[in-house]
């Protein structure tokens, strides 16, 4: 026995010294986070000025031909963010521009926007084709509000060989986005809003409500936070700390070192604006789904996530046959209840089924063709709830319900909390 103690004693010795030397505890500690790296992603208008001509410099306007044409900043090639190709085809269109990756790019569009979205997007397509981009903060109206002339001279570029790869890494696609949301080690952020992420529809819509919402497992996040009262951009420092806040609940925040995945709508380059702003943050892994909400609703094949209200659950529940049968399952939409079996005992939303998180991904199956058997998970809406809005595990059972082939999933978000609020019907 006392060999044995000694023993023990000495493997926990062993394991601080190695926890001490920047090794992980066996159950899963994280190592301290590296310090972060802010990249030089942006200029502003005194410094473009001071280097405008010089050779290490070039200059793209990403705004469409008509305002190119009413005045540039002089000596800048024309790239319109609303007709950038696909990246394979980078190389080419660069080049004939007279680029060839080994000077400093810098991007700009219209304002008044710190951030224009049009030079975000261009931003990003020059970042992924391999060069090395800046943006100038403020765009065009910083750079005539500090007093430089615009130019109308349209100068013919020398056509020169782009030379640096495409960086994949930068990039996702429908396809990738679709293999990764949920997935442990990978974080999707909706750029578009809070209104848009959550979809909230009218009382008329109710019955047959349409077909939207946010990706699987994504996260809203409003990027204006990281702009200051005067219109300028915070310190990269202080918009880190910013995002690092964001999470699904308070108390489980992000991991900074994991993969960020952005999309906007795909059409006003929002997304890009959020692409940009996290990697000016000092993240390591982001990803732009450039075409965004806008393919990825368009392919019905793919799972949408709706935030669906307690009086609209309570509407859809209504109906003669409730006085006769409180519990009856819905045969119009699936509900499960995802909080321990003993709360559900307690109280549960009228036809809902226990099935708590921990099991929901195993046993989703079985207590479907249990409960719902022969459901269409195409077109039948499945709802799942919990305690309320703090609780998480809405959000990671509808992850699981868009892996299981449902494509309309549809989170209460407020759960038990929103469903008392209302003095919705309780059953046992």
């Amino acid at each position: 026995m006392k060999a044995r103690l000694t023993t023990a004693f000495v493997a926990l010795v062993l394991a601080a010294g190695a926890v001490s030397a920047g090794a992980q505890w066996p159950w899963g500690n994280r190592e301290p986070a590296p310090d972060p790296v802010y990249p030089d992603v942006t200029v502003d208008a005194a410094w473009l000025a001071d280097n405008l001509g010089r050779r290490g410099t070039a200059v793209v306007d990403a705004r469409g031909p008509d305002a190119f044409a009413a005045g540039h900043i002089q000596g800048a090639v024309s790239l319109p963010a609303s007709s950038l190709p696909e990246l394979h085809r980078a190389a080419e269109v660069l080049g004939a521009l007279g680029l060839s990756g080994r000077r400093r790019i810098v991007c700009y569009g219209g304002g008044p926007d710190p951030v224009p979205a049009d030079a975000a997007l261009l931003f990003w397509f020059l970042e992924a084709a391999g060069g090395n981009p800046a943006l100038l903060e403020g765009g065009i109206d910083a750079w005539a509000g500090g007093g430089q002339v615009l130019s109308t001279e349209s100068l013919e570029p020398r056509p020169a060989s782009w030379t640096p790869a495409v960086r994949s890494e930068l990039v996702a696609t429908q396809e990738y986005v679709r293999l990764h949301f949920g997935e442990k080690g990978h974080e999707i952020v909706d750029a578009r809003g809070w209104d848009a992420w959550e979809a909230m529809i009218d009382e008329a819509e109710w019955r047959e409500p349409p077909r939207t919402g946010h990706v699987p497992h994504s996260l809203p996040f409003d990027f204006t936070e990281f702009v200051d009262a005067d219109g300028s951009l915070r310190a990269p420092e202080s918009t880190r700390e910013i995002f690092s806040a964001l999470g699904p609940r308070p108390t489980s925040p992000v991991n900074l070192q994991d993969e960020f995945i952005v999309y906007g709508d795909g059409v006003s380059g929002n997304g890009a604006v959020g692409y940009f702003l996290l990697r000016r943050a000092g993240l390591a892994q982001v990803r732009l789904f450039r075409d965004g909400w806008r393919q990825w609703l368009a392919d019905t094949s793919l799972p949408v996530v709706r935030i669906i209200s307690a009086e609209e659950i309570e509407a859809r529940l209504s109906g003669p046959r409730r006085w006769f049968r409180p519990d009856a399952r819905p045969s119009e939409f699936v509900i499960f209840d995802v909080r321990h079996d003993s709360d559900w005992s307690r109280g549960h939303v009228p036809g809902s089924v226990s099935l708590t998180s921990r099991l929901f991904a195993d046993s989703l199956d079985v207590y479907l063709e249990r409960h719902w058997p022969g459901i269409d998970r195409s077109t039948t809406p499945i709802v799942t709830y919990c305690y309320g809005s703090n609780c998480i595990r809405s959000r990671l059972t509808s992850s699981v319900a868009g892996r299981k082939g449902f494509l309309r999933i549809e989170r209460f978000y407020g759960g038990m909390e929103d469903w008392r609020g209302i003095g919705g019907r309780i059953v046992k």
